[in-house]
């Protein structure tokens, strides 16, 4: 968040005193007179009424469902980190109807100006043989698709949607900066910010007379459901995966419109028709929303190094069975490959001049051109279809900067030119932003997006806003914080409808959930582990500290406290006399340490992780949840002693926050394969913690007190008050033993866990009349207890019975973890412990 707390301001003082915007720049705060434009009038003098107070229960508000919202450049990163962060002013740039009116009736305009020089690229190509568009800039585009060309069934349409990257020039008109074309990104960024600036400026924004955006999407989403082949199949969203930079911006737009969020490996194409792998089988895929570059889409077809992509969308495309949007060779047009020809372009498709202006920029497939770069000073050369979305880093290489003198470069040029294109840097405009309590200038620039549909090109009213601290830019600016783009109706103009209130009339009652991806459920599976044992692991800490703390435990048992720890750190990880200090710096490691595979951070990491990746089927109050977990900033404090600051708070607010999101799982997810997948991680993981406590604590141990390790036990097995209601005795094995293992009716017991398992897995697809690997498993393991005679179990603590039923139980419970995987997770084809690996994290057995 932009808004920062400085001096107040003094009696007398406006927002606007000092504000003093650059010359040579169009300003769009002040007209030529130099006074304040009528359209940001009222929202100013509201946000000075507010006064600082106010101001700042606004900046904290917006920055706060931001947060809640998890957006980022990253979603896996440390939300402290700066450069993963989306930063948000809390002041947008406004416009009122008139200058909308102007820029919408010229992206119009640009978008049915591509869409026809694709469908002529792809079809008779009038342009390259008249010669309007030189061969080379085309046949030797990689973003040429060749086997796109001349299909018996061209695609309706390239189009349905387009992004825009665009500014004001110093007179006040437009000017393209570049053309988003192959897979524009940043619509869910805007939603997002939208929403949270909305929330954060309440009534100031109800009243502020802004269009709202769902009219957009509501086109968007007709046209998408129009455009779908077929009644049956679906539409789904397919992104790169969440190691790219605009993941969130594609998952909040899934969520939005109520598409499955897919990658490539979750597709599979069979005799021409395009199919998504769920557990229940394949399910027909009508459309996809493409959020990945359409050279990467089919390694079959297409010339894809990369491995990835689908292979056979090429084929389901080209024989109409599945619509790709936009369509897949639209990239041949990215960025500035219009540079230098809109103008006759315009005039020859259109039979109308173009309307917008393009930024300097020139083609070195030019000889001319390229003399003139080597000649004059201030160009700067990238790639003609380079991607410049926001938060994509080194995107912008010069080929020419490694070459040392002019004659390497123009070999280089004269061999490679038509690949390159050179931009002057050109003013941007400026608009107001807070700096502290005042208002200051900054540079903006943004990208505006287009639905296409049947009737036409429909602009989102509204845009990403990205500031710069500096005018001349190529591009739109990167890494320097955004804005929302507001801008005002009509007199007479309503409110657009709500996307969801549009959609109840198209409605045919389904009860779903059986069609859940290989992948989610993977990570819904991992999610319950994670935060399982989370939750014991807290319990663990809660009990050592509680004694380390009050009951001078140190002292009185440390043999107890270190079996506690010994169980998730390993033997000789603390060494030294001093029991105090050694446990003490055990508990350290746990909570604030990020490497042992048991601690808090891994936890949390973990959790945080699956889900985000899952968060299409999780309630917004569950995420939420873990997302606040996952972002309280005191597990990422530096190592404190928890001798001198005891972390009972810490540990006792995650341990509530974690159950909170089990009751929200328990109450508000639809018994479905999603809620099963969820459960079942978090039932084989308390199964596997109960054994290695219950094991750990009822080992006889020299110097560790029975009746102190059993009451250990249970306060962390969470049934302390159900032993004392049903024994009015200090804590024995075999109560114990029979409550924390056999007692089917305790929730915390084994036995319950593998009772709840073996429901889960029987309620799970599988080939065949008899039960699956895993169920076999559970349910052998079930029985064994079952049949365990509560009387001997007296005898057998004495000796070495008990001991290997717990081995035995553990080593029957390891496997089903990768049964399971290879049962049902597979089907996606790239494990998330392939993806950790290749985010450069450690693989460790177990892991995910």
């Amino acid at each position: 968040m932009s808004l920062t707390l400085a001096a107040p301001l003094a009696p007398g003082e406006r927002l606007l005193d000092g504000y003093r915007p650059p010359s040579g720049v169009y300003d769009e705060l002040l007209g030529p007179d130099g006074r304040p434009r009528e359209a940001w009038l009222p929202l100013l003098d509201k946000l000075e009424a507010a006064g600082p107070q106010g101001r700042e229960l606004i900046g904290r508000t917006t920055e706060q469902k931001l947060l809640e919202s998890g957006i980022a450049f990253n979603v896996h990163a440390d939300p402290d980190d700066r450069q993963a962060a989306w930063r948000l002013d809390l002041l947008p740039v406004i416009l009122d109807a008139a200058a909308w009116r102007e820029l919408e009736a010229g992206l119009i305009q640009r978008a049915r100006l591509i869409e026809a020089v694709l469908q002529d690229l792809y079809g008779p190509q009038r342009l390259l043989r008249s010669g309007v568009l030189p061969p080379s800039l085309v046949f030797g585009n990689p973003e040429f698709l060749h086997a796109c060309v001349g299909w018996p069934s061209p695609p309706k349409r390239f189009l349905y949607v387009y992004a825009c990257d665009i500014a004001r020039d110093p007179g006040g008109g437009w000017r393209v900066l570049a053309d988003q074309i192959d897979a524009p990104a940043g619509n869910g960024w805007l939603l997002a910010s939208r929403v949270a600036l909305s929330q954060g400026l309440g009534e100031l924004y109800l009243e502020s007379g802004v269009r709202r955006v769902a009219s957009f999407y509501a086109r968007l989403q007709s046209a998408l459901q129009a455009a779908a082949p077929g009644e049956d199949g679906r539409i789904v969203v397919l992104s790169p995966g969440a190691d790219d930079p605009s993941f969130f911006s594609h998952a909040y737009l899934a969520r939005y419109l109520g598409y499955a969020l897919v990658e490539a490996a979750d597709l599979t194409e069979r005799d021409g028709q395009l199919y998504l792998k769920t557990l229940e089988g394949l399910q027909r895929v009508g459309l996809v929303l493409r959020k990945i570059g359409g050279r990467l889409a089919d390694p079959l077809n297409l010339p894809n190094r990369t491995g990835g992509g689908t292979p056979g969308l090429v084929q389901a495309a080209r024989l109409g069975r599945a619509v790709l949007a936009n369509g897949l060779g639209s990239g041949v047009l990215q960025n500035r490959a219009l540079a230098g020809f809109a103008n006759d372009l315009a005039e020859t498709l259109l039979g109308e001049p173009a309307m917008l202006r393009e930024a300097p920029a020139i083609w070195l497939g030019d000889p001319a051109a390229r003399e003139q770069v080597l000649d004059e000073a201030g160009w700067v050369v990238s790639r003609l279809t380079a991607r410049h979305d926001p938060g994509l880093t080194g995107d912008r290489v010069d080929p020419l900067a490694a070459l040392a003198d002019d004659d390497a470069r123009r070999r280089l040029l004269a061999r490679e030119g038509h690949l390159w294109i050179a931009e002057q840097p050109s003013p941007l405009p400026t608009t107001p932003a807070f700096d502290g309590q005042r208002l200051a200038p900054v540079h903006w620039a943004m990208r505006a997006f287009v639905a296409i549909d049947d009737e036409g090109c429909h602009v989102l009213p509204g845009g990403l806003v990205r500031q710069s601290p500096v005018s001349g830019v190529v591009g739109l600016p990167n890494g320097h914080g955004s804005k929302d783009l507001w801008v005002l109706r009509e007199p007479g103009d309503s409110l657009a409808p709500s996307i969801l209130g549009r959609r109840l009339a198209q409605v045919h009652l389904r009860r779903t959930g059986r069609d859940l991806l290989s992948r989610t459920a993977e990570q819904l599976f991992w999610l319950g582990r994670y935060t399982e044992r989370a939750e014991t692991v807290l319990r663990v800490l809660r009990a050592v500290s509680s004694r380390l703390i009050e009951d001078g435990g140190a002292d009185r048992q440390p043999e107890l406290l270190e079996a506690l720890l010994a169980i998730y750190l390993s033997a000789g990880a603390e060494d030294g006399d001093d029991h105090r200090r050694r446990i003490g710096r055990a508990l350290e490691r746990l909570i604030y340490d990020p490497e042992p595979a048991y601690g808090m951070r891994r936890n949390l990491d973990g959790a945080r992780r699956n889900a985000t990746l899952a968060r299409g089927v999780l309630s917004q109050d569950g995420w939420r949840i873990l997302n606040a977990l996952f972002n309280d900033r005191r597990w990422r404090q530096s190592r404190r002693s928890v001798l001198a600051l005891p972390p009972i708070d810490i540990v006792n607010d995650a341990i509530h926050q974690l159950a909170s999101f089990a009751g929200t799982a328990a109450e508000n997810m639809t018994r479905n394969y999603s809620w099963r997948f969820l459960d079942i991680g978090r039932r084989l993981e308390r199964a596997l913690e109960m054994v290695a406590l219950v094991a750990a604590l009822t080992r006889p141990r020299q110097g560790v007190d029975e009746t102190l390790a059993l009451t250990a036990l249970l306060e962390i097995g969470d049934s302390f008050m159900t032993y004392r209601s049903r024994y009015a005795v200090a804590p024995l094995p075999v109560p114990v033993l029979d409550l924390l293992i056999l007692d089917e009716t305790n929730p915390r017991s084994l036995a319950f866990q593998l009772a709840t398992l073996e429901g889960h897995l029987a309620a799970l697809p599988h080939d065949g009349p008899y039960r699956s690997p895993a169920q076999r498993k559970v349910l052998g393991l079930l029985t064994e207890v079952r049949l365990i005679d509560p009387d001997r179990l007296a005898a057998a603590e004495e000796g070495a019975a008990l001991d290997a039923f717990f081995a035995r139980a553990g080593a029957e419970l390891a496997p089903v973890s990768d049964l399971l995987g290879r049962a049902y997770f597979v089907l996606a084809e790239t494990p998330t412990s392939t993806l950790a690996m290749r985010r450069g994290e450690p693989a460790e057995a177990g892991e995910h």
